[in-house]
């Protein structure tokens, strides 16, 4: 799906951007209510994220860096500097060693939001109800079962069936391995190791929730 591209002002930006920033505020308020703990963690992975893949443009582009280094300003590492911001973020999850189903949760709102308004910003209205739909309903489910003594169970599942459910919808129109898909999975593994390792953990009664 090609870009849309809208203005405030004299400031251009893409429908991508849009749904993104939302993603990133929306997600950060629920957490913020939710558990101040969560929200503390994301805002700070964000902004590990969008830090390092602003400056990333150093690796990538050290030769005009040097010459010119305004540029660091203007311009960010582009698709390598989006993989090294998601390393960084991730990173700083594991050694922060952040409670799993806080970012389960935040990946899942995050996602919920972002492929909701991309859709909607790009005229995919069905795509874009049924993403919000299906999402929330999984959210919704996901933070039930979170009270309960199986949610380590729960929480594998629903992250399988969510990421499943993102390859479904982004099939529509033709499948294709791109960089929302490449991040879907790369975090669905993440996620997988954390849980596993958190019920690891409790089997053995070593740790608390």
């Amino acid at each position: 799906m090609n870009n849309q591209w809208y203005n405030i002002g004299a400031f251009t930006f893409p429908g991508s951007w849009a749904a993104i920033t939302s993603a990133f505020l929306i997600t950060f308020l629920f957490l913020f209510f939710w558990n101040k703990k969560a929200g503390d963690w994301y805002s700070n992975s964000i902004f590990i994220f969008i830090l390092t893949w602003k400056l990333s443009v150093i690796v990538v582009d050290f030769g005009t860096v040097i010459k010119h280094p305004i540029t660091i300003l203007y311009f960010h590492g582009g698709a390598a500097g989006y993989w090294m911001g998601i390393v960084a973020a991730l990173v700083y999850t594991l050694i922060k060693k952040e409670n799993p189903y806080h970012v389960l949760t935040a990946w899942i709102m995050t996602a919920l939001v972002y492929e909701g308004v991309f859709d909607l910003l790009h005229g995919a209205y069905i795509a874009g109800s049924l993403q919000l739909i299906f999402n929330s309903v999984l959210l919704l489910f996901l933070l039930k079962k979170l009270g309960t003594e199986g949610k380590n169970v729960w929480s594998i599942q629903l992250l399988t069936i969510f990421t499943m459910i993102q390859f479904l919808m982004n099939s529509f129109g033709g499948f294709q391995i791109d960089m929302t898909l490449l991040t879907y999975i790369i975090l669905a593994i993440v996620l997988l190791f954390l849980l596993r390792g958190r019920n690891i953990i409790v089997q053995g009664g070593n740790t608390s929730e």
